[in-house]
């Protein structure tokens, strides 16, 4: 009697082995599922970091057009015919750099600008044409349109400007100042992480 309940009991086991644990199967499309979600969860962070290394580029070249142009409108008397002393955070070498002040009529005088017939969009008529050559650097010893900026967090930004008189009138002279700056290490479109459009801001200046 023992004997044959124990086959019997061992029957119903065998019957029922295919119901217990994970096949391999299983495991293989388990293991799929969680390797799809990490990638798409990887992807979300490379996407986030991209975008706060954008957000901290842009920042700061924003920041640095606007000392720019609080430089250059702070001066009396314009337009100027000699150098504005802009200072960086450069702890090697000297930090001064030799903005030059000086005017001319459309196009300008430094960096070229887009015109209608370069720029790829209407709204960006106007803006520092990056594409072209970068003006002389202004530097300590030399005068410039131009500058390779150092800030205090180590990063070098280009800086471009343009400046143009709008109105010769005498009595009222005006003259539009455009800045633009970019992150050196933005400027190669290979790398995601730190590529960032210029930024380009504009003042009118009058005397």
């Amino acid at each position: 009697m023992f004997h044959l309940r124990k086959v019997a009991s061992m029957g119903r086991c065998q019957s029922e082995t295919c119901e217990n644990g994970m096949s391999i199967i299983e495991l293989l499309v388990a293991m799929t599922v969680l390797t799809v979600g990490m990638l798409g969860s990887m992807i979300m962070v490379l996407t986030g970091m991209q975008s706060n290394s954008r957000n901290k580029n842009d920042t700061s070249a924003v920041v640095l057009d606007q000392e720019i142009l609080e430089k250059f409108a702070t001066l009396k008397n314009y337009p100027k015919t000699g150098t504005a002393n802009i200072y960086d955070c450069a702890l090697n070498g000297s930090n001064l750099h030799l903005a030059s002040l000086v005017q001319a009529a459309n196009p300008g005088a430094g960096a070229i600008l887009y015109t209608a017939g370069t720029a790829p969009t209407p709204a960006q008529v106007g803006d520092v044409d990056w594409t072209q050559p970068t003006p002389t650097l202004a530097t300590a010893t030399t005068t410039g349109y131009a500058m390779q900026y150092r800030t205090c967090n180590n990063d070098i930004y280009e800086v471009r400007w343009n400046v143009m008189e709008v109105s010769p009138n005498p009595t009222s002279r005006i003259s539009l100042l455009t800045v633009s700056s970019r992150q050196l290490a933005a400027q190669a479109g290979g790398s995601g992480m730190l590529f960032a459009v210029p930024t380009t801001l504009r003042t009118l200046i009058e005397n």
